[in-house]
């Protein structure tokens, strides 16, 4: 149970790593959108990227019970896990921001 507790934890910290530095991606490139366009895209944003985070450490707790009952070591399943809905977690993210950039066109066409 330790393991997949530890494995949900640290997915949960690098995903919140990860997507702030996509937010810092997107901060920057919202320059030139009004307020209200850019407030519509650092919200959608950060929903998205929440319920992204929530996801995978979900994912990275159950992945890790699996593989023990596959009879990996709690080490070896975390190690694992970790990574791989980490890097799952990044590329949700950056599509997470595209579509953040994308609400932001939208209300500037639109509104």
């Amino acid at each position: 149970m330790a393991a997949k507790i530890v494995a949900a934890i640290v997915t949960c910290v690098l995903n919140l790593a990860i997507g702030v530095a996509v937010f810092a991606i997107l901060v920057i490139s919202l320059n030139g959108f009004s307020a209200e366009s850019g407030q519509a895209a650092l919200i959608t944003y950060i929903v998205l990227g929440l319920a992204v985070t929530i996801a995978m450490s979900l994912s990275a707790f159950f992945l890790t019970g699996y593989l023990i009952k596959r009879e990996f070591s709690g080490a070896i399943a975390a190690l694992i896990a970790v990574p791989v809905f980490s890097i799952v977690g990044g590329g949700l993210k950056i599509i997470c921001m595209l579509i953040g950039v994308g609400i932001a066109e939208f209300v500037r066409v639109k509104f």
